[in-house]
């Protein structure tokens, strides 16, 4: 995978080499962008699954964390097509300044994409599934134009970055996944948990439109980063919903609700998520394990 495919970019902190100003330590210098998806279009192609839960247990987290709710942007089900999204993520970089803290959720489906420019090893994408984001590529209809591709989220997501400056941080969550079987089989509780992303790829044939923007350099080139990620599951795993005490929502956003907290370090987050997932009940077969990355030497503090 590239350095910013969806897995490389599941959790973004801005580095703090000067650690967080006493700017940011004030609720209305927070900001957040929450998306959030169960039901999609039936023509659309993709199952449901349960992104309109986590909407509420990523804003209870944000709150408990110093975030105002008039700074919260929301946008759930309909409301999250890929236009909405965008110039969410327009008006919030034009709304923050230097210092303040931005946290980017997404819980939706994800896919592999036909990579067009020539810049993943493995010749695929991922993309985030916005409401209007149909499953498979139509010669005369759906080029995958409201896919976002992970080349496109780095764009906003840099625009965010220059607004905020070194001594801000820039905090995205994405709970979804591009691999793994769409339904499983009726038998016992812990198997027949929902999977947030297809083994389908958005395949674009040879030749084809790919509709697709927001390359990050251009062909074949990548941006190194000074953000830390961690992902809901490795590249090559499923992601499994989980089912908590109030019904079905995402893992990753469910373990990060029970543990991140103020100040926490980003080893003992990492930490913590892994001890919390070993806790949560999955289908027989392989494990599903949070992925985190941070450049060499880097422990930095949680806001």
């Amino acid at each position: 995978m590239g350095k910013h495919s969806l897995y490389a970019i599941f959790l973004f902190f801005a580095l703090l080499p000067q650690g967080i100003g006493a700017k940011t330590l004030a609720g209305e210098d927070r900001f957040a962008i929450v998306v959030g998806i169960g039901e999609y279009p039936p023509e659309s192609g993709w199952n449901r699954i349960h992104g309109d839960m986590d909407v509420g247990i990523v804003t209870g987290m944000l709150l408990e964390n110093g975030f105002q709710e008039k700074n919260i942007t929301v946008l759930k089900d309909s409301a999250a097509t890929k236009a909405a999204i965008e110039t969410a993520f327009r008006k919030l970089a034009g709304t923050v300044s230097e210092g303040d803290i931005v946290h980017v959720h997404f819980s939706t489906h994800g896919q592999q994409v036909t990579d067009t420019d020539c810049d993943e090893p493995d010749g695929l994408d991922e993309a985030i599934i916005p409401y209007d984001a149909m499953k498979v590529y139509s010669e005369d209809g759906y080029h995958g134009e409201n896919h976002i591709i992970d080349d496109e989220l780095y764009v906003w997501l840099s625009s965010l970055r220059a607004a905020t400056g070194e001594s801000g941080l820039i905090f995205v969550t994405v709970d979804a996944c591009h691999s793994g079987d769409s339904t499983r089989g009726e038998r016992d509780e812990a198997e027949t948990l929902p999977v947030r992303g297809t083994a389908e790829v958005f395949m674009i044939p040879e030749g084809g439109e790919p509709a697709l923007a927001g390359q990050a350099d251009g062909p074949g080139k990548r941006k190194e980063t000074g953000w830390v990620s961690i992902s809901a599951c490795k590249s090559y795993q499923n992601n499994y919903e989980f089912c908590s005490p109030d019904g079905l929502c995402g893992r990753l956003t469910w373990a990060l609700s029970e543990t991140l907290e103020q100040g926490i370090d980003f080893q003992d987050l990492v930490e913590s998520i892994e001890a919390l997932y070993d806790e949560m009940p999955l289908p027989p077969g392989p494990p599903q394990n949070p992925d985190a990355e941070a450049p060499a030497g880097w422990n930095g503090k949680i806001f």
